[in-house]
């Protein structure tokens, strides 16, 4: 059954198998689906059942495969029954056509060249830029360069991801008018897209805030919706414009254990319901107990160790923390 008229429901999530369940509840309850990508020539195709799903996702430069294989299952059942869905994200749908000017050879004055992509590029290009730096100086430099480091990147994540939401909170309000009701599927991180939204349709309109997996969350004991402290950094510089230094600095070093322990690998429900959601309340229960002193320590130590070993260190750590406390 379609939503009532004019509700706009914004889901905050990751791209798991395990969030599907949730994502399809709310996509029942919604006349619009507007999906958190750029448009790909073959989508209708595949819709309509005229293009198998493998092949529409070679088309796709996927980070989740199997994620997005059951949600395209999904999508093709929702289409059945006459729902309306899009795919709709203007930052990333310009950004490929930035890099398929450069592909034909272009120069980036001919990108700066255009309004509608200037702030995108340099967007990019200081995040790119930064991101390296930050690959750089974790390799070679003492621990408070590269907390520096940690910290230059998410500034610049920070100005790439407003322009992305402000991009996609326009995109969606022009939608709205001509639907009864829309869901807006946006990762955790897109948190300020409710804002730009509220400003683009008015405090008047209807727009609803589904944290997606907050259920399961709770029931397992996580806190901040389960957001790694990488994540939380990027949004402090989001949502406020001078966070404290002693903040930012404690994020940044407990970002940098989380980054060596955090499962990789896209994880399907089995054994259990919700893999990632466990993995990342174990780990953010780890690091949360954790200082800067403590993180310092512990970078150095597992720094050039794999993932498994890492953890099995931070561990050992972590108990021998808590016994001396």
């Amino acid at each position: 059954m379609a939503g009532p008229q004019g509700l706009v429901t914004v889901g905050l999530g990751s791209h798991h198998a395990e969030v599907l369940p949730f994502l399809r509840e709310q996509m029942e309850r919604h006349q619009t689906i507007v999906l958190e990508e750029p448009p790909v020539p073959g989508f209708q195709t595949m819709l309509r059942g005229h293009l198998s799903v493998d092949d529409y996702l070679l088309e796709v430069d996927s980070e989740f495969p199997q994620f997005d294989r059951l949600m395209c299952a999904i999508l093709k059942e929702f289409h059945g029954r006459r729902r309306r869905i899009v795919q709709l994200e203007p930052y990333l749908e310009r950004l490929i056509e930035i890099h398929e000017l450069f592909a034909e050879g272009k120069l980036p004055v001919d990108v700066t060249d255009s309004a509608r992509l200037r702030n995108i590029y340099e967007a990019e290009r200081r995040a790119t830029g930064a991101l390296i730096s930050y690959y750089t100086s974790s390799a070679k430099d003492p621990f408070p360069k590269v907390v520096e480091a940690v910290k230059k990147f998410a500034r610049a994540d920070a100005i790439r991801l407003l322009l992305r939401d402000r991009l996609r909170a326009h995109a969606i309000a022009s939608a709205a008018a001509s639907s009864q009701s829309i869901f807006v599927e946006a990762g955790y991180i897109h948190y300020p897209l409710t804002q730009f939204l509220r400003r683009q349709m008015g405090s008047s309109s209807r727009i609803r805030v589904v944290f997606l997996l907050e259920p399961v969350i709770t029931r397992l004991g996580g806190k901040r919706r389960n957001l790694g402290p990488g994540d939380v950094l990027t949004l402090l510089y989001m949502l406020h414009r001078q966070p404290s230094r002693s903040l930012t600095d404690l994020l940044a070093a407990r970002s940098l254990i989380t980054i060596k322990l955090i499962k990789k690998e896209e994880l399907l429900p089995g054994a259990t319901a919700a893999p990632h959601v466990e993995d990342e309340i174990r780990i953010n229960n780890m690091v949360d107990r954790l200082g800067f002193e403590d993180c310092e320590k512990l970078f150095n130590t597992i720094r050039f160790l794999n993932g498994d070993l890492s953890l099995r260190v931070a561990e050992k750590y972590s108990c021998s923390r808590t016994r001396n406390h």
